[in-house]
């Protein structure tokens, strides 16, 4: 009993930890069972790691063709090829789902470590730690298919505690890890090498690490991404306002902030902000320059035209998280120093109701609103028939199907989304799902198309699942 006593916050942390992975693993997994997760993104990611695992290195299809190219012409998340062993225990793109809750739920052990060491006071920590599970921003990452720019949210965590305890080199391999996430992830590492510079006797260090950061940064977005897509990243079309390439949409964005603060200022915008801070209370903004950390993503996010980046239902957000934790310990520990009349008990509780509320309002848990519950609640109808034809399914075939059977079928050379690919696959399947982001509207032609063709035959059909066999 003395020993419960004496760790009874840890102990609580502990069973934080575990309710978190329990409740993220069964809610993935069964996602992924009822087909409430799609090609996009799940069934990317698990293709590049399947090809990865069986000799063919960081390939996957053209999620807009028909042809198999390097996963670097879109993103480099070389943290993919890292964990592929993990399909030596389990060739099942549920291990991903599995490892990145995993990961993100260190993140929470991290928080109670990061504050123990700066505010010295276990209650507090502790309340960080729940804040963080049930942080509205994080559930959603978690729940959002699998991406390995999520690992950045513990990641970078870790970095910034070994830094605290003066441990660098440990520091320096998460920051790796956290870099070969994705390839702006690069920009935060550059901005860890100054925050090293600050750091006792660390000044050569932090300016290596800067150097190689903005090199390697450099390099992905000026040469490897646009050499291995045919052109500049994909993704700068989103930006089109700014520039037509790399260059000229940054120097736009510091030269010219009259064109930048109107966009911010968009409602849309500001609510992202709303729905990122006020969990803990807007008080990561009394010490804004550990936000400077998350400035690269709030920019890349804020200013996109494509509306989903500034939303915090998906991946979008992972490296803006860890420092809105961050700043938010070191401005309790600043409320502490300027009035001891406010006491950690009171500011607590001021995190503790922001916390829930939060969640309440605008979260995904059970307890929320709007939870996002439809896994537990709207089963498929007959999905264990319809995992047995899938699994039938010879892996050299090649297979054209509607977006969300395709994290069922990535494991193979060629997967394509209707569509692409009909003229040369093996098999057409649909599941024609009525629902958000599954509407049977835009495959439906197609559906029609292929039952009254000659080429095609029906090989099974049972609920709203049809299989098509090519002649």
């Amino acid at each position: 009993m003395k020993f419960l006593f004496k760790h009874k916050y840890e102990i609580v942390l502990f069973l934080l930890f575990i309710s978190y992975v329990i409740y993220f693993t069964a809610a993935t997994f069964l996602k992924y069972d009822n087909f409430y997760m799609g090609r996009f993104d799940l069934g990317n990611m698990a293709q590049t790691v399947w090809n990865t695992h069986h000799g063919r290195i960081f390939t996957f299809t053209d999620p807009n063709g028909v042809d198999n190219l390097s996963r670097l012409a879109f993103h480099a998340d070389f943290m993919l090829i890292f964990i592929s062993p993990l399909y030596y225990l389990w060739e099942d793109p549920r291990i991903l789902l599995l490892t990145q809750t995993l990961v993100i739920a260190f993140g929470g052990i991290f928080v109670y470590l990061i504050s123990k060491e700066i505010l010295n006071n276990k209650l507090i920590s502790l309340v960080l730690s729940f804040s963080f599970y049930i942080y509205p921003a994080v559930n959603y990452v978690n729940l959002f298919d699998f991406h390995a720019v999520s690992f950045t949210i513990t990641l970078f965590l870790a970095a910034f505690y070994f830094i605290l305890k003066r441990k660098y080199s440990i520091s320096l391999i998460f920051l790796f890890l956290a870099g070969i996430t994705k390839e702006e992830v690069w920009v935060v590492n550059a901005i860890f090498g100054i925050y090293l510079t600050f750091q006792p006797k660390q000044r050569n260090l932090g300016i290596l690490v800067f150097l190689v950061s903005s090199l390697v940064f450099y390099f992905l977005i000026w040469q490897a991404i646009p050499k291995a897509l045919g052109g500049n990243h994909f993704a700068l079309s989103f930006y089109r306002d700014f520039g037509d390439n790399p260059t000229q949409v940054i120097k736009t964005l510091i030269l010219s902030p009259h064109k930048v603060l109107p966009i911010i200022l968009e409602q849309e915008r500001l609510d992202y902000i709303k729905k990122l801070f006020i969990p803990l209370g807007y008080m990561s903004f009394l010490s804004p320059q550990y936000l400077i950390f998350a400035l690269p993503d709030l920019a890349i996010d804020l200013l996109s035209k494509n509306k989903v980046l500034h939303q915090i239902y998906y991946q979008y957000s992972s490296a803006i998280i860890p420092f809105v934790f961050i700043s938010t310990i070191f401005s309790l520990k600043k409320i502490s120093k300027i009035t001891q009349m406010i006491s950690f008990k009171v500011l607590s509780s001021i995190i503790l109701i922001t916390a829930i509320s939060s969640a309440y309002n605008f979260g995904p848990l059970p307890f929320a609103k709007k939870p996002q519950d439809q896994m537990f609640k709207k089963p498929l109808e007959k999905r264990w028939e319809v995992d047995n034809f899938i699994r039938s399914i010879p892996t050299d075939s090649k297979v054209s199907t509607t977006n969300n059977l395709g994290s069922k079928l990535s494991h193979r050379q060629y997967i394509y989304e209707i569509p692409n690919g009909i003229e040369r696959s093996d098999y057409l399947l649909f599941l024609l799902k009525n629902e958000e982001n599954q509407s049977i509207k835009s495959v439906q032609s197609y559906y029609i198309k292929i039952k009254n063709s000659k080429d095609y035959k029906l090989v099974y059909s049972v609920n709203n699942f049809y299989a098509f066999k090519k002649n």
